[in-house]
């Protein structure tokens, strides 16, 4: 696919089941790091807490997404539909992103899988940034 190929001829296919030769998610954090995040998120939460002089705006949110790590839009879609089976949840396509996620209150726990012709479009973008100004 071409970086300008429009976002209409990105296939969108729905994943089979999950590989089960696959013992893991491509990028997921390990025990400790997982562990150490998920600490880190109970002690600013705490600090809040403790200090409600600190202004918080009502529309404030708290997402954790977890983005597949791999070059094949199939393992990624895959990794999503894994997500989805643990979450009780129907995956979707939100834009061009494949999406399933999980939602309480203002906190929200994502997994995206963004295809790789999205991904080459986005670098080539990106490419053109501070080398275009207007005269």
């Amino acid at each position: 696919m071409s970086n300008t190929e429009p976002a209409e001829n990105i296939v969108r296919t729905v994943p089979g089941p999950f590989l089960p030769e696959r013992e893991c998610f491509t990028d997921a954090a390990g025990p400790e790091l997982r562990e150490r995040i998920i600490t880190d998120m109970r002690t600013l939460a705490t600090f809040l807490e403790e200090h409600p002089q600190l202004p918080l705006s009502p529309h404030t949110s708290v997402e954790v997404s977890y983005f597949p790590r791999t070059s094949r839009d199939e393992v990624a879609f895959e990794e999503v539909v894994e997500a989805a089976s643990w979450l009780g949840r129907i995956p979707a396509w939100e834009g061009e992103h494949y999406v399933v996620e999980h939602q309480r209150g203002a906190g929200r726990y994502r997994v995206v899988a963004i295809p790789e012709a999205v991904r080459s479009r986005y670098r080539a973008w990106l490419t053109y940034t501070g080398h275009v100004r207007q005269d």
